[in-house]
């Protein structure tokens, strides 16, 4: 594996002595008594490669960072958690720490003549005032999170319409989206929002949605020409964007578009939802391995041309390591909109490439790897935000299609996560627990987004198994950060929506039938009224896990916790059986 990338345009950042971030690293900066620099970039970052052309080019830079630092390196997307606890605000980050990984200060890009400065005033502040930053280190180390849990009671209705309230002042209305420039896409908030709209039937917030979905599918924000979006605007109105593409944002974009093609279809959405899908996989898209790259440059001229002109200038790098967090969120959104297209053939390359990680990423102990390069082997093991994207697309998988197999490896997978993430108090850390981990990653970390959407993903697993222990681990999760949700803002979106299904009552369609008899039944259960009817499909042997009968086959079910409707023998009943069972439980 290529351990460094640098910008595709000339440079000399490779002169730099950089070393991967490891025991390797410390230790020489330990022996030689220099402090760390640690440079975090991307390789879709434009900023990033900017530094590598400028301030990483420059010969004095070049000497300084050589003689006076340890220079590491690290790359934001293959490594997540370094990102997490040493970002400095943006890409490229520009982190100075002591030999044990403390922070003594960092910026994002720095230009030669500011950079120049910064390596000579911080390499003399560290050798003039060791003892304190020491004295500072040993502080800072004894110092974890505080974390207060509720009682599950404390756990109310009005913490979700908050953050409704605060997503309606933060919306635009002329441009749709949130907040000012820069003004990025924020997809878990769409999503949260069009189930808030599924269950109220708040017309209001449908139209936040729409809007934005319209306002970014009509500007600057979507490539008319190749399809796909751009990661963020720079301007409030979306005209002019940042022009990477990235898979995670496809993916959540996705969903958004999938549920608005399924619940309220329009033929501008049913447009961009079709070109969007072409673009992810004609561009990200592995057909051999079904794996997703994770992202494609940006390329302002590129972007700015026709289609002959473009094929004749040559497309944007495309960065093809799969990296499994963001492959299993397209797989999972792939699986939806298959169903909100009635595209078989969709369904079939999602499932092929969750097949794929199935294969191919698994480590021993049941976890998932964080990445893989084209024609490598897999790397970094044991990162929550890999185990719980590709929970939930396992999830989305069966009750879309529904085979077994990937509902019997979700549990498997969620098992294995909470043996070995989840915290004594209750949530779930970012990392494997590791007594030799260097720096900051020593420090315990329980993101909260991953947390919410590991959430919901235990709570999909009780509506469909109904093991009452997934619902518990959901619970200590809640409460754990009920205190403290709500100052993250809009990034709360996923705790808020875990909630709010936590709160709503435990509706689930049980299926008795082989998948190939049962799609129809399928089809109608997933544009029931509630975003909370989990659907799962048994055969016939297999009914009996959930006290269902064998005979009639195939039947439908609808089940509010443990009590269920008469069968159901065709589609088209189902929604008067749910309809019923949910008068007797208004």
């Amino acid at each position: 594996m290529n351990e460094f990338r640098f910008s595709p345009r000339a440079n000399r950042a490779a002169e730099i002595q950089w070393m991967a971030w490891g025991a390797d690293a410390f230790a020489r900066a330990a022996t030689e008594d220099k402090p760390i620099l640690l440079s975090i970039s991307a390789v879709w970052c434009h900023w990033c490669h900017v530094m590598d052309e400028t301030s990483y080019s420059d010969p004095d830079v070049i000497a300084a960072i050589n003689q006076r630092f340890v220079p590491v390196r690290v790359d934001n997307d293959r490594r997540p958690d370094i990102n997490a606890r040493y970002n400095m605000g943006g890409w490229p980050t520009t982190a100075f720490l002591a030999p044990d990984g403390t922070t003594l200060t960092g910026a994002t890009y720095l230009p030669p003549e500011q950079m120049r400065r910064a390596l000579d005033d911080i390499a003399d502040f560290y050798h003039e005032h060791k003892t304190e930053i020491g004295e500072r280190a040993a502080q800072l180390g004894a110092r974890r999170p505080s974390y207060r849990p509720v009682a599950p009671d404390d756990l109310r209705e009005s913490m979700v319409v908050r953050l409704v309230e605060e997503l309606r002042d933060a919306y635009d209305e002329e441009y749709g989206g949130f907040g000012d420039a820069p003004k990025f896409p924020q997809p878990e908030a769409l999503e949260f929002l069009l189930n808030e709209w599924r269950l109220t039937g708040d017309q209001r917030i449908y139209a936040m949605v729409a809007q934005t979905m319209l306002a970014m599918a009509r500007g600057g924000m979507y490539d008319h020409v190749e399809g796909g979006f751009f990661r963020y605007s720079t301007t409030r109105d979306w005209s002019v964007p940042h022009f990477e593409k990235m898979t995670e944002e496809h993916a959540g974009l996705l969903r958004v578009l999938a549920g608005l093609e399924l619940f309220a279809p329009t033929d501008e959405m049913h447009a961009t939802l079709v070109s969007t899908i072409a673009y992810t996989r004609d561009v990200l898209r592995d057909e051999k391995t079904g794996f997703f790259a994770g992202s494609q440059d940006a390329d302002e001229t590129y972007y700015a041309l026709s289609l002959p002109e473009r094929r004749a200038y040559g497309a944007p790098y495309v960065d093809r390591t799969s990296y499994t967090n963001w492959t299993c969120a397209l797989a999972g959104a792939w699986c939806l909109a298959a169903a909100a297209l009635d595209d078989d053939a969709l369904l079939a390359q999602a499932l092929q490439t969750l097949d794929a990680v199935h294969e191919r990423l698994l480590d021993d102990d049941g976890l998932v790897y964080h990445f893989i390069p084209p024609d490598g082997a897999p790397h970094v093991r044991g990162l929550l935000t890999d185990q719980v994207a590709y929970a939930r697309a396992l999830l989305d998988a069966h009750e879309i299609s529904g085979d077994a197999r990937f509902l019997d490896r979700a549990r498997s997978l969620a098992d294995v996560a909470i043996a070995r993430l989840e915290a004594p108090e209750g949530g779930f850390y970012d990392r494997l627990p590791d007594d030799k981990a260097l720096g900051s990653l020593a420090l315990p970390d329980r993101p909260l987004y991953e947390n919410g959407l590991f959430a919901e993903v235990l709570l999909r697993l009780h509506a469909l198994t109904a093991q009452e222990r997934y619902r518990e681990h959901a619970q200590r999760i809640l409460t754990l950060y009920a205190r403290t949700f709500a100052a993250a803002g809009t990034l709360a979106a996923s705790y808020a929506r875990a909630l709010r299904r936590y709160l709503s009552p435990v509706v689930a369609v049980r299926i008795v039938g082989n998948p190939g008899a049962t799609a129809e039944f399928r089809e109608a259960a997933l544009r029931l009224p509630s975003p909370f009817v989990e659907i799962r499909t048994l055969p016939g042997d297999a009914a009996v896990e959930l006290d269902l009968p064998a005979d009639p086959s195939p039947a439908a079910y609808v089940c509010a916790g443990s009590v269920c409707a008469a069968p159901v023998r065709e589609g088209g009943a189902l929604r008067e059986a749910y309809d019923q069972l949910a008068a007797l439980n208004a």
